[in-house]
C-alpha cells in the first residue's frame, strides 16, 4: 500500500466522483481508476460500488476510510511538528519541470531521499514551465534545476547529463500504429496528437523537428478529455514519460534521425557546499533509477 493509493481512496470517498477527484489531484481519470483498482486488489475487497450514475462505498470502503484519514491526519501532525521545530541550517531550492513533475514519481523519491540524507536542510522545490536559461535561473535564487540541455552553457556552470529526453506516443490496441514498437516522424502523418497543456514548452520543441510533417495538434487539459477516441484509435497520445497508469505497452518511443538533447542538472561550479554534493549524486542516482524501471 502506497500513500499515492491513500491519496486517491481519499480524495474519491470525499468527491465520491471520479472526475472530481482526479481534477483534486491533478491526474487523469484512467491513472486514479488504476490505484483504486491495485488498491482494492491488495486488500482483496472492492471499497466501492460503481454504476453509470454514482459512486458508493462500500461496508469495506467505510472501515477503510477511518482507517486512511487517520494516516493523514498524522502525516498533518508531522508536518506541523517538524515545520515548529528549529530553523534550518541550510537552504537548498531545485527548480524542476511542471511536465515531469506532475507525472514521475522519481521527484517524490528523490525529495524523500534528500530529506533523509540532509536532515538540516529546508528543501524547496520549484516547478517551471518556461525554457529560461540555467544561467539566468540560477542567478535567481535557484540552486539546482532540472532541464533539457538545449544549447551550451557558460563555463561558471556545472551541467550534469540525467538520462536522454524522449518522446512517447501512447497508442491503443485500436490505433493502427500499435503494432509498431517505435515511430518515426514520417509515420504520424494525418494523425492527431493530443497534448496536456503542462507538456505545451515540451511539445512546441518537439513541434520544431516536425515542421514538415502534416499533423493535427490538440492541447487537452488532460488526456481524460480524449481518451475514449484514443481508445478508437483516432488520436494518440504524446508524453515525455511513461506514468499515466496505462499498459507500457501502450507506449511507442518516437524516434528523431538525431541524438536526444539530455536533460541534465545544472549548478553552479562556484557552490561547493556538501548538501549540494548530496543532491548531485542522489538526482543522478534516482534518475538513473527511473531509466532502469523504463519510467524515463
Amino acid at each position: 500500500m502506497t500513500d499515492r493509493q491513500i491519496r486517491c481512496f481519499l480524495a474519491l470517498y470525499e468527491t465520491l466522483n471520479f472526475s472530481a477527484a482526479a481534477r483534486q489531484l491533478f491526474l487523469t481519470q484512467p491513472t486514479l481508476s488504476y490505484q483504486i483498482r491495485t488498491l482494492e486488489e491488495e486488500l482483496g475487497t472492492p471499497l466501492f460500488t460503481r454504476t453509470t450514475c454514482r459512486v458508493e462505498p462500500t461496508e469495506a470502503g467505510q472501515l477503510f476510510a477511518a482507517f486512511a484519514q487517520n494516516v493523514r491526519q498524522s502525516y498533518q501532525a508531522f508536518q506541523h511538528a517538524l515545520a515548529a521545530g528549529p530553523a534550518r541550517r541550510e537552504k537548498l531550492v531545485l527548480q524542476v519541470p511542471l511536465t515531469m513533475a506532475s507525472r514521475d514519481l522519481v521527484y517524490h523519491d528523490l525529495l524523500l531521499a534528500l530529506s533523509q540524507e540532509l536532515p538540516d536542510c529546508d528543501l524547496e522545490v520549484r516547478t517551471d514551465t518556461s525554457c529560461t536559461s540555467p544561467e539566468e535561473v540560477l542567478q535567481s535564487g535557484v540552486d539546482a534545476l532540472v532541464q533539457m540541455l538545449l544549447e551550451p552553457v557558460s563555463d561558471a556552470i556545472d551541467c550534469l547529463p540525467l538520462f536522454d529526453t524522449k518522446c512517447h506516443l501512447l497508442a491503443s490496441p485500436g490505433s493502427p500504429l500499435s503494432a509498431c514498437g517505435t515511430l518515426t516522424p514520417d509515420q504520424l502523418a494525418g494523425q492527431t496528437i493530443c497534448f496536456e497543456s503542462c507538456d505545451a514548452v515540451f511539445v512546441s520543441m518537439v513541434r520544431r523537428c516536425m515542421e514538415d510533417i502534416p499533423l493535427r495538434w490538440l492541447m487537452v487539459p488532460d488526456f481524460e478529455k480524449e481518451y475514449v477516441r484514443m481508445l478508437a484509435g483516432k488520436c494518440l497520445f504524446l508524453s515525455p514519460v511513461r506514468s499515466h497508469g496505462y499498459p507500457p505497452e501502450w507506449f511507442h518511443p518516437l524516434i528523431f534521425p538525431f541524438p536526444p538533447a539530455p536533460t541534465c542538472l545544472f549548478t553552479r561550479k562556484d557552490d561547493t557546499r556538501p548538501c549540494l554534493q548530496v543532491l548531485r549524486q542522489l538526482t543522478l542516482a534516482e534518475h538513473q533509477r527511473a531509466v532502469a524501471d523504463g519510467r524515463l
